[in-house]
Order: structure tokens, then C-alpha cells, then sequence
């Protein structure tokens, strides 16, 4: 089965965010702000969501919903039965959909890579 990873959103125009593989995040934490992820027994904490990452036109900051951890899971169950059986990683990332709301998406490494 192919790996599952959540890439996050990035501060910094001309940088990617982080790409965590999904089935290392043991610790998740939501906010207003930002969703959070780290492993138990980690110091180590990835901000895989910030309220004032998002590009795409959209001007001033965009509050994250404060269950959106809990969208992250819903998604990823999606995508772990998309990823049954298929030799390509899966890759969820957050961003605004077209109402402007936070939403997850998951799409194969060579939809989000056309290197």
C-alpha cells in the first residue's frame, strides 16, 4: 500500500511547507491560528496549518476552524482507502476552497508533481 503524507502550508512565498508522513503524526492540536503535529516522546511540533499562510489571492488572514484536526482525520481515512491497493503515495494538504473556507484535499504525487 503507498504512504500517506500531509504537506503543510508555508510562511515563506518561495518555500514548500513540511511533508509528514501521516502515519508518524501521533499528536495533533488545533486553533484559531493553526493546526499542530508531533510525534509522543517528540519535542519536535510541525505547523501544518497557519492562519496567515494562504496565498491564492485571498487577502488578510483566514482563522482556522477549530476542529480542523478533525478534518485532517476525516480526510485521511478517505485517503487511506483511495491508497488501498495502489502503488502511488497519497497527499493531503490544506487550503481555501472556493467559498473561502478551510478544506482538505488529497491528490496522488504525480497530480500535485508534473516534474
Amino acid at each position: 500500500m503507498a504512504d500517506i503524507w500531509v504537506l503543510g502550508t508555508s510562511m515563506h512565498k518561495d518555500r514548500s511547507g513540511p511533508l509528514v508522513r501521516a502515519d508518524s503524526i501521533t499528536h495533533l492540536m488545533a486553533s484559531t491560528e493553526k493546526v499542530t503535529a508531533s510525534q509522543i516522546g517528540s519535542d519536535d511540533t510541525i505547523t501544518l496549518v497557519h492562519r496567515d499562510s494562504v496565498g491564492h489571492g485571498y487577502q488578510g488572514p483566514h482563522p482556522v476552524p477549530e476542529d480542523f484536526h478533525l478534518a485532517l482525520l476525516h480526510k485521511l481515512a478517505e485517503a487511506r482507502k483511495q491508497a488501498q491497493g495502489s502503488e502511488e503515495d497519497m497527499i493531503l494538504f490544506p487550503g481555501l476552497d472556493d467559498k473561502r473556507q478551510w478544506d482538505w484535499s488529497v491528490m496522488t504525487v504525480s497530480e500535485l508533481w508534473t516534474g
